[in-house]
């Protein structure tokens, strides 16, 4: 935090600063949280910014993971189309008379 914002915060006179700075209440108070899980002993704070990270990063890896199973699934796809051109071909050397039957 800013010392004359600590001082401010506290109510103590900052001498010649106080006719010159003056600093809004957001001002104080965006300056307060910055330091706040340093100044409270109250560990839920620090625990909620933890979790919110944490969910952040669950969504993430989430949504890697939902494109990777959809690039997949599009190779997936892919190689069945393969499959049944190459089965096609087979089934019409055969009936071309090219290609024998195993079965």
């Amino acid at each position: 935090m800013k010392p004359i914002n600590i001082e401010k915060l506290l109510s103590h006179s900052t001498g010649i600063s106080d006719s010159y700075y003056r600093a809004t209440e957001q001002e104080l108070l965006d300056d307060y949280l910055k330091a706040m899980d340093s100044l409270t002993i109250d560990e839920r704070n620090k625990l909620k910014k933890r979790i919110d990270s944490l969910e952040e990063k669950n969504e993430d890896e989430k949504y890697i993971i939902k494109a990777k199973l959809q690039e997949k699934e599009e190779q997936i796809n892919q190689l069945i189309n393969k499959q049944e051109k190459f089965e096609q071909l087979i089934q019409s050397l055969i009936d071309s008379g090219q290609l024998k039957s195993t079965s």
